[in-house]
């Protein structure tokens, strides 16, 4: 590789099983290129399964600015990137589908660093390859590829293991009560939390993660910060109030004062995993808001 998480670190490399989940098409990659392209592949080879349409994921610094289901791998990551166009400067790209000339054509006008997909039309390479002076990195993901059972990560000279998440995120986790379209939000948003830096909590509408705060230590202003870019993000589309829109949290929601946010942005439906002592008061104030309230009992935690 290149380096390693600065260009002061060197870095390598290896496979640990008999074959690897991608190939280099082009460009040289780094670690955080590495860990965004696996971890936004996970992602969108997910949500592209679970709702059997084009997905993609803008992925800077190994959390996602923007998720979204499409018509087509452009129109995706069209969705993805305008959620948070500001944090996507530079970003790293995941779609579910082979990428096509019109994605291409997508990417040859904006700031990206590189992308990773299960495929490449004729000549989209070529394009793709050109970007950034000869050094855009294109990263071909093997759809077959299977994860081993187990994660391991070595730090400080100590050696953690453990099993894979991948406990199956489906409509069963969310309250009966909850609109389809609804439903698909939430369960988009289960999606995107899993393979976001803890804490965090997304908000959902139409298909598409129209704000994300990521990597808080408090979970209300994880809240706040994925209310203001949804918030943002709306401003830039409509005048009218925003609302019907899904929230879902990685882990539980500890204080009614998420709820009362939540309520400010537009929030009508909210997953989360629940299970905190105060989640009485959650559901208290979740009915007063008129707002769904689906506790999963899966926290989705990644760190």
């Amino acid at each position: 590789m290149r380096y390693g998480m600065n260009p002061h670190q060197t870095a390598a490399l290896t496979v640990v099983g008999p074959r690897a989940p991608f190939t280099v098409v082009a460009g040289e990659p780094s670690y955080i290129n590495v860990l965004d392209a696996l971890t936004g592949w996970q992602l969108v080879r997910e949500a592209g399964a679970t709702f059997g349409q084009p997905a993609a994921a803008s992925y800077k610094h190994v959390s996602p600015a923007g998720a979204a289901l499409g018509t087509s791998v452009a129109d995706a990551y069209r969705r993805a990137r305008d959620a948070d166009p500001k944090s996507s400067y530079g970003d790293f790209v995941a779609v579910s589908e082979p990428v096509d000339l019109e994605l291409a054509d997508v990417l040859r006008r904006v700031v990206s660093d590189g992308i990773i997909a299960p495929g490449y039309a004729p000549g989209v390479v070529e394009v793709l390859a050109a970007k950034k002076r000869g050094t855009y990195l294109v990263l071909e993901a093997d759809p077959l590829f299977e994860p081993p059972c187990e994660e391991v990560r070595e730090l400080y000279g100590v050696r953690l293991t453990q099993s894979r998440d991948d406990v199956p995120l489906t409509r069963d986790l969310l309250a009966p009560s909850v609109p389809e379209d609804a439903a698909r939000d939430l369960l988009l948003g289960l999606i995107v939390v899993r393979y976001t830096q803890s804490n965090t909590v997304a908000l959902l509408k139409d298909g598409m993660a129209i704000g994300i705060g990521a990597g808080q230590q408090s979970r209300v202003d994880c809240t706040h910060l994925a209310g203001a870019k949804a918030a943002l993000w709306w401003s830039r589309h409509s005048a009218a109030p925003l609302t019907g829109v899904a929230m879902v949290s990685d882990g539980a929601l500890p204080f009614a004062d998420n709820i009362e946010a939540a309520a400010t942005y537009g929030v009508t439906h909210i997953a989360e995993p629940a299970g905190s002592i105060r989640s009485p008061e959650v559901a208290a104030a979740c009915t007063t808001h008129n707002i769904t309230w689906s506790p999963t009992n899966l926290r989705l935690f990644r760190h």
